[in-house]
């Protein structure tokens, strides 16, 4: 879907909280993300001999750590697609309304 030209568009107290917890979603996605990544390889490496590294290379679970790192943008993406969907719901007026529907639907810049 193709992003709406929605000119002029003032949000209700209720849409910029929305905005802002939006934001907010997404600055923690990428700390989780990132917080994934070192804690594994800090479980792994940090502080640990060679042989100690060995074992717990051995005794990771790769799979868990993969899935932990593909799902947590999905989750944030089911999060946001909530938050807009009530919004949508809520706008009193219809150029708010029309910019959550797109949030909602995922629209897209046109190139």
């Amino acid at each position: 879907m193709i992003c709406p030209d929605i000119s002029n568009l003032e949000f209700s107290e209720r849409g910029k909280l929305a905005v802002k917890e939006i934001r907010r979603i997404k600055g923690v996605n990428e700390w989780l993300s990132s917080a994934i990544v070192v804690g594994t390889f800090a479980n792994i490496f940090v502080g640990n001999g060679m042989i100690k590294s060995h074992y717990n290379l051995t005794q990771t679970d790769f799979n868990s750590f993969n899935k932990a790192l593909r799902d947590s943008p999905s989750i944030a993406r089911k999060t946001i697609k909530t938050i807009s969907g009530l919004q949508a719901i809520r706008a009193k007026k219809s150029k708010e309304r029309q910019f959550w529907k797109a949030v909602y639907n995922g629209c897209v810049a046109e190139k």
